[in-house]
C-alpha cells in the first residue's frame, strides 16, 4: 500500500468529520446572551453577572456585525439592548439611524438607555440625544446628559472602551473584590485614557472606586 492510498482515505474522514450533519455549531455570542441562564434582570442581580459580563466581552470583540443590527429588531429586550451597546463599541456609524429609531420608539428604558448611550459613543445624532433628557425614565435622561457631553468632548470614549474590551477579561479574576477586604491591586485607564493602577495611590489619599450596576 502506497503512503498515497493511506493519504486519501484519513483525508475523506476529516471531512465527513467537519461536515457531518450530527456536529452541533457552537452557538453565536449573541446566542449565548440570548441564552443566559440568568438575564440582567432585578431578580438575578447577584446571579449569574459573572457569565454575563464574559458573554458581553465575547459579543463586543467577536460577533458578526450584521448579527447585531439584526439583534436591534429582536423581540427580545436584552438582546436589543446588548446589541445595540456592542454597535456603538464597535463604531458602526451605519447603525445610527436604527440607534436613534430605538432611542424614539422601544418600550424598554433599557433598550433606550444602550441607544442612546451608543450615539454618544459614535457622536451622532445630538438632536435625537437632546430628545432623550426629556424622556419618561431617569436612567435614559441620565446617560443623554452624559452622551451630549461625549458628542462635544475632544476625547474619542468609545476608542477607549473598545480597546477596554479588546484587553479581554479573565474568568479568575471576577468576583475576586470583597466586602470589609481590602481591594485587589489592578490597572486600568482613567476616562481621558491615562494609565491608572491602584497600588499607586492606596494609603496616600481617599479613593473612591465607582462601578455601574447596570447591565444589560
Amino acid at each position: 500500500m502506497t503512503k498515497y492510498s493511506i493519504f486519501v482515505p484519513l483525508m475523506l474522514a476529516a471531512v465527513l468529520a467537519v461536515s457531518s450533519p450530527g456536529r452541533a455549531e457552537p452557538p453565536s455570542p449573541l446566542d449565548s446572551y440570548r441564552n443566559l441562564k440568568h438575564p440582567p434582570t432585578k431578580e438575578n442581580f447577584n446571579k449569574g453577572w459573572q457569565e454575563r459580563v464574559l458573554v458581553e466581552f465575547d459579543i463586543i470583540n467577536s460577533a458578526d456585525l450584521g448579527a447585531l443590527r439584526a439583534g436591534l429588531k429582536d423581540r427580545d429586550p436584552f438582546v436589543r439592548s446588548i446589541a445595540a451597546r456592542a454597535l456603538g463599541i464597535r463604531g458602526d456609524k451605519d447603525s445610527a439611524e436604527a440607534l436613534a429609531e430605538l432611542v424614539k420608539t422601544d418600550p424598554e428604558g433599557m433598550v433606550r438607555v444602550r441607544a442612546v448611550e451608543s450615539l454618544g459613543l459614535l457622536k451622532m445624532k445630538p438632536e435625537v440625544i437632546e430628545l432623550a433628557k426629556k424622556d419618561s425614565t431617569d436612567a435614559v435622561q441620565w446617560v443623554a446628559k452624559m452622551a451630549a457631553g461625549q458628542v462635544k468632548a475632544e476625547t474619542d470614549f468609545r476608542e477607549l472602551m473598545q480597546k477596554a474590551y479588546a484587553a479581554g477579561i479573565k474568568q479568575d479574576n471576577l468576583g475576586v473584590a470583597k466586602v470589609g477586604q481590602p481591594a485587589p491591586d489592578f490597572a486600568a485607564l482613567t476616562s481621558d485614557g491615562k494609565p491608572f493602577k491602584l497600588s499607586t495611590v492606596v494609603g496616600k489619599k481617599p479613593i473612591l472606586l465607582y462601578f455601574t450596576a447596570f447591565d444589560g
